[in-house]
């Protein structure tokens, strides 16, 4: 929509939004009348159904009453012969119909089909009207003395001759049985005066939408009228303040005259006159501070530059004095630790294993791998790291030993599951870096009494290096690789190991997944199997 009102003026959008709302009216008509149908049509079911309904009581209720009849005549006219009773009943019957339209009447038929009684159809009395048809293929005799058998009797639609304007019509008769004499009794009714209410309906329906949509035009047309009278008065107000506007914006870039908000009808337009007026007057200002700024500017930019020149000079030495503190803190460490650590073994060996002692060497372990990563960190963009082929499940069962005694240090045992001659090419230092930061994180952040899984195993063109902890799930992943980022302050630690790992994953093509749900942490990286010539760090 952005794009189409784009570079158009504000008539061409004012009309596009009036014919929008024409087609919106139009819909609006549409559906008025269309529900208005949908109305009109549930009418004309309800009226048929209910026409239907009524006349089907009306020749039910005849015909049980000239079934009472004719039981009470057999029941009162024990004197009688049957078939001059028959006759007198018969006789009876033929004079109880409808002489305005020939409609209401009785008719009997024996179960055989013989016509005993059609006060409109004399000349039929007596035939045997079984097989008569009607122009629908219907066995109009057959089908009602099939019905009148039932036990409540029941209905037949058909055409029949309607009398007096002798035409076809449709008809509904209701047929109940006398069993006692085997007569089928009988009273229809012609279904072609619902036409007649549904026509009336229709005309009440004709003159009710032309109702409506006189009055929705009407009012279409006022709204037009006055919508269009409206537009074109705003319309020319905006475009007054418009061209105020851009006579003022014409005279800014060459006296920065001020725009007079007076002016100035609509108050949208007011606030861009505000705004562009602090924008002369910003340009003011600016366009003086720049004057001045360039008749010192050699003077300034020289002594700037002596002033970053002496301040580049002292950083680069604050730079290397730091750089050697490190490198000199980190070698006068080196000693020390190696010599703890290899005293530590020496005294293991002499005598059995002291648990004092044992955790001492849990936290030189810890020292140690603390100062293997500050040194990869001072080294690793002076060192060229080349690989070599290693056989990486041996590589991983001594990083397990070494960290061993530091997991029994804190209540923790290692579950390992490393298949044997797995071999891989990549640089030692590096890898040490990744399964050491990995063993030592799971230790750190571990719940006590749990179990640490370390496994190691082919998966089709992988190496897979997993490790996994009980312990509180991560909260943060997006920072979990940062420099000096940790999860735990209390856990110690400087935040190194994992950027460490994360870099040389990312230089060497390892991908990395972690899974941590249900106080479950999983760690797992994915080396690939063949030697990649082109890697390097």
């Amino acid at each position: 929509m952005e794009k189409f009102f784009k570079n158009r003026s504000i008539n061409q959008a004012n009309i596009v939004s009036i014919v929008l709302s024409g087609i919106f009216a139009l819909i609006l008509i549409f559906l008025m009348a269309y529900n208005s149908y949908k109305e009109y049509q549930e009418d004309i079911k309800k009226i048929k159904k209910e026409y239907l309904q009524k006349q089907k009581e009306i020749i039910k209720k005849e015909t049980n009453r000239a079934l009472k009849f004719i039981r009470y005549k057999q029941l009162h006219s024990n004197k009688k012969g049957k078939k001059e009773l028959q006759k007198e009943i018969v006789d009876a019957i033929e004079n109880m119909r409808n002489e305005r339209d020939g409609t209401g009447y009785i008719f009997i038929y024996t179960f055989d089909g013989i016509n005993i009684a059609d006060p409109i159809l004399k000349q039929n009395a007596g035939k045997n009207l079984i097989n008569f048809k009607d122009p629908n293929g219907k066995r109009v005799i057959y089908e009602l003395i099939k019905v009148s058998k039932q036990k409540d009797g029941g209905y037949v639609k058909y055409v029949w001759n309607k009398p007096i304007v002798n035409i076809l019509a449709p008809k509904i008769s209701y047929a109940k049985a006398y069993k006692p004499w085997h007569w089928m009794v009988g009273s229809g009714v012609y279904l072609d005066d619902v036409q007649k209410v549904l026509a009336k309906k229709q005309e009440e329906y004709d003159k009710k939408m032309f109702h409506i949509f006189s009055q929705i035009l009407l009012f279409a047309l006022i709204l037009f009228v006055g919508s269009m009278l409206v537009y074109r008065y705003v319309t020319y107000l905006i475009t007054k303040d418009i061209g105020y506007m851009k006579k003022r914006f014409e005279s800014v870039f060459s006296e920065y005259d001020m725009i007079d908000t007076r002016n100035i009808i609509f108050k949208e337009f007011k606030e861009i006159s505000i705004y562009a007026n602090k924008m002369i007057q910003e340009s003011k200002d600016k366009s003086k501070a720049l004057k001045e700024l360039n008749e010192t500017l050699e003077k300034r930019v020289e002594q700037k530059t002596i002033m970053l020149e002496f301040a580049k000079n002292r950083a680069e030495s604050l730079l290397k004095a730091q750089d050697k503190f490190i490198k000199n803190a980190i070698h006068e460490i080196n000693t020390p630790l190696s010599i703890i650590l290899t005293n530590i073994e020496l005294y293991n060996l002499k005598y059995k294993k002291n648990r004092y002692l044992t955790k001492i060497e849990a936290g030189i372990k810890i020292i140690h791998n603390i100062y293997n990563d500050l040194s990869y960190l001072v080294k690793k963009d002076r060192v060229t790291y080349t690989q070599k082929e290693i056989n990486f499940s041996k590589f991983l069962k001594d990083r397990v030993d070494f960290f061993n005694d530091v997991a029994i240090g804190n209540s923790l045992k290692f579950k390992v599951d490393i298949e044997d001659d797995i071999y891989l090419f990549f640089n030692e230092t590096q890898l040490q870096r990744v399964c050491d930061n990995n063993i030592s994180n799971a230790i750190k952040y571990s719940f006590e009494e749990s179990e640490i899984i370390i496994k190691l195993y082919y998966d089709k063109e992988n190496i897979i290096f997993e490790i996994e902890n009980e312990g509180e799930n991560i909260k943060d992943y997006d920072k979990l690789f940062d420099r000096f980022y940790r999860e735990d302050d209390a856990r110690g630690g400087f935040g190194l190991g994992l950027n460490i790992v994360k870099e040389i994953c990312d230089k060497t093509g390892v991908a990395v997944e972690i899974y941590s749900k249900n106080k479950i942490n999983n760690f797992k990286y994915i080396f690939k199997r063949q030697k990649d010539e082109d890697s390097s760090s």
